[in-house]
């Protein structure tokens, strides 16, 4: 592990944060590598992995600690869009999901999953739970208003 690795990211006896714990306003931090932009250096849509899509809940983290992953890369880039977006159309809601590993804690990890109809956002809905199949373009959808959110926090490093 890094000697720099961010201690805000060490779990250190700190309990997991029920959903209505997340502000509308709070930003949620997503790893991109040079894999995920298009030619014209635009990220993709189809990178962004939806429903069980992880994040860092920036109340716990800073852009540049989505590099402290397992898999993740020190020249990886960083966005960021708001509670407030993930739960659009109430599709989708984030929920708290701390990472307790030995070499890559991660307190600020989160998941953006989807709900059910008649759901509220306040619900949390547990993790690898059987999904309905739900429609491809309500999908589409939903990554596409992301998209349209997101705020580029770090660019990829050394890769233009």
């Amino acid at each position: 592990m890094n000697s720099e690795f961010p201690e805000a990211l060490k779990i250190n006896n700190r309990k997991k944060l029920p959903t209505k714990e997340f502000k509308d306003n709070d930003k949620l931090y997503h790893a991109f590598s040079r894999e995920d932009l298009s030619d014209d250096n635009v990220i993709e849509v189809n990178s962004i992995r939806f429903p069980d899509f992880s994040c860092n809940w920036g109340r716990f983290s800073k852009p540049d600690h989505v590099r402290f992953r397992k898999n993740g890369n020190m020249t990886d880039g960083c966005y960021s869009f708001t509670v407030l977006t993930s739960r659009y159309k109430k599709i989708a809601t984030p929920v708290h999901d701390p990472i307790d590993d030995k070499f890559f804690p991660n307190y600020s990890h989160i998941e953006v999953r989807e709900l059910y109809e008649g759901e509220s956002v306040l619900f949390e809905p547990p993790k690898n739970r059987k999904k309905k199949k739900s429609s491809k373009a309500r999908r589409l959808e939903y990554r596409k208003n992301l998209l349209n959110n997101i705020e580029i926090e770090l660019e990829i490093v050394g890769t233009f």
